[in-house]
């Protein structure tokens, strides 16, 4: 899933890029849009596994267009092509977002584009070649001591760090992207919630909890009605830039002891156990400099020093018209691993984990009660 986070540039521009989330095989980029008065944002991508396959558009302007609201763009004709005349519309589902049906899957060796029309404009992307990918081979990870000092004091901010060795695959050119996702299961109990007033506190479990308060007993009582759906949640850990094969050396068609991601030690990501869940997906040239600007500007944006990166475009261009637009369709094959680390890799006892009251989903950043695929019992 994927998610275009508005946001302002500190260092050169003022502007807002409407980022929303993708669902289905589409990746999350986030990265700085271009000024421009009013602009067009693509992002989606096809892979070799079955879809849906989804297409998400929305609109970017200047945040001192104040009667402008940037969101999505609805009621768009969005078409997905192959290199052998094939097609399939795909399907509005409101917010900007479009799937297809599953008439067309990704195969390696072949190009794919998209065709967009909306309000009169037309805007495709350029075909993207769909390379074939190697296997992550091994997943390993090492304990690594830190600590962070706070205004009250020094703690502990320990991680494991995630290394990887996989096979470079076919392709003549090793134009690979490896995306880290940690997930963790976590708890809440919002039925012990309590609300202050007129200087006492008064139990008012949460609807979602399942439980409500008996009236008319002293302190009120707490009756189990439902099962609660807010108490359980899987969160995630989500890599904070691209990770590109171009920094490593491949030996013998390997890539060996790749760092990919760090698994923060807490009483959190601990409570159950941690899944560590690592993509190898190819790109196109064209995909991987994309990326690679995506890097960059991240990178530099942690930076006072770092010079300018380029400006990002994509591969998706106005046809006929002269609309500003910004984004990228592309190809990839895809291959995965994962591992579960338990709670007893760490080298000592955590805390028990945070008591909280509210929704899990609100308490713990990029949460959801929906448990992930790959979550075994």
């Amino acid at each position: 899933m994927m998610q275009f986070d508005r946001h302002i540039s500190l260092r050169r521009r003022h502007w807002v890029a409407s980022i929303l989330l993708l669902l289905a095989c589409v990746d999350p980029i986030d990265f700085e849009v271009p000024p421009a008065f009013e602009q067009i944002v693509v992002e989606g991508q096809i892979t070799d596994k079955p879809g849906p396959y989804s297409v998400k558009i929305s609109r970017a302007v200047s945040v001192s267009e104040q009667a402008q609201t940037p969101g999505p763009v609805t009621g768009a004709q969005v078409t997905l092509f192959d290199d052998e005349g094939a097609s399939e519309p795909l399907v509005d589902q409101g917010n900007g977002l479009y799937l297809t049906s599953g008439a067309m899957q990704g195969r390696v060796g072949h190009r794919y584009h998209i065709r967009i029309e909306v309000d009169g404009k037309v805007f495709e992307s350029e075909p993207d070649l769909l390379n074939p990918v190697g296997e992550v081979t091994a997943i390993r990870y090492e304990f690594e001591a830190r600590t962070k000092t706070l205004p009250y004091g020094e703690f502990k901010d320990d991680v494991f760090n995630i290394y990887i060795d996989s096979d470079a695959g076919p392709a003549q050119e090793k134009f690979v992207r490896w995306r880290f996702t940690g997930t963790y299961k976590v708890l809440t109990n919002p039925e012990l919630h309590e609300t202050l007033a007129l200087e006492y506190w008064y139990k008012t479990p949460l609807p979602c909890s399942g439980y409500v308060v008996v009236p008319f007993i002293p302190g009120g009582r707490l009756e189990k009605r439902s099962e609660c759906t807010c108490c359980t949640c899987w969160a995630n850990h989500y890599e904070p830039a691209p990770q590109l094969s171009d920094t490593q050396f491949v030996e013998g068609g390997k890539f060996n002891n790749i760092k990919v991601g760090e698994v923060p030690i807490n009483s959190a990501s601990f409570y159950d156990r941690y899944l560590v869940h690592v993509e190898q997906i190819s790109l196109s040239q064209a995909a991987f400099d994309f990326f690679r600007l995506v890097r960059a500007q991240k990178e530099g944006a942690l930076s006072l020093f770092q010079p300018p990166s380029a400006e990002i475009k994509g591969n998706v261009s106005a046809i006929g018209n002269s609309t500003p637009v910004v984004g990228l369709f592309y190809a990839s094959a895809i291959s995965s691993k994962v591992i579960f680390l338990k709670s007893d890799v760490v080298p000592y006892n955590l805390p028990p984990i945070d008591f909280s009251t509210d929704e899990c989903y609100k308490y713990y950043e990029n949460a959801s009660t929906t448990k992930p695929a790959l979550w075994e019992d």
